[in-house]
């Protein structure tokens, strides 16, 4: 009975290593070893920029800004740039056809995460014009991203649904010169 008991507990110490051995442990990292910094880093996430205009009927269009594409959003005053990435030591402004900076009323909504900036323009846009957010540093050469990771000056184009209006001639604030015969 005794070698029964005997063999029973190697088997049972035999199955018991085996089991160990197939389940994962973390690993133990030599405090002389090299460490790779690389592949501890996550990726840098690319900058994205997205425009939400809301609408009369209380809809929202959403688009997301290209910097090698217009996209067309309908006439409005009050626009919400987003930014899914933090930034540091950043100005947005609005400009249009001759980069002229639009005048508005800016608020920032910043988050650890992200950035949502209201814009409420003092004049609503123009149907068919074109016009450029512009994310430029506030000083210095630079903006960054929350991490710290340098980002250069961007500008995205988009433009307004709707027919360009037709400038009106100028009109003269003299009168025509009189021709002699």
């Amino acid at each position: 009975m005794k070698k029964h008991r005997a063999s029973l507990a190697s088997w049972l110490a035999c199955a018991l290593a085996v089991v160990g051995a197939c389940r994962p442990r973390p690993s133990a990292v030599d405090a002389g070893a090299p460490v790779d910094a690389g592949a501890a880093a996550p990726a840098p996430v690319a900058l994205e920029v997205g425009l939400e205009v809301p609408l009369p009927d209380g809809g929202l269009v959403r688009r997301q800004l290209d910097s090698s594409a217009a996209v067309v959003v309908p006439v409005t005053r009050i626009l919400e740039l987003t930014a899914n990435l933090p930034l540091r030591n950043y100005r947005l402004r609005l400009l249009d056809e001759l980069d002229r900076a639009l005048a508005s009323d800016d608020v920032p909504e910043e988050t650890p995460s992200a950035l949502r900036y209201h814009v409420t323009l003092l004049a609503p846009l123009r149907p068919g014009h074109r016009y450029t957010v512009l994310l430029d540093p506030q000083s210095g050469a630079t903006l960054d991203d929350g991490r710290g990771r340098p980002l250069a000056e961007q500008r995205f184009e988009f433009r307004t649904e709707g027919e360009r209006e037709k400038e009106a001639p100028a009109k003269r604030t003299h009168p025509p010169k009189r021709r002699s015969r």
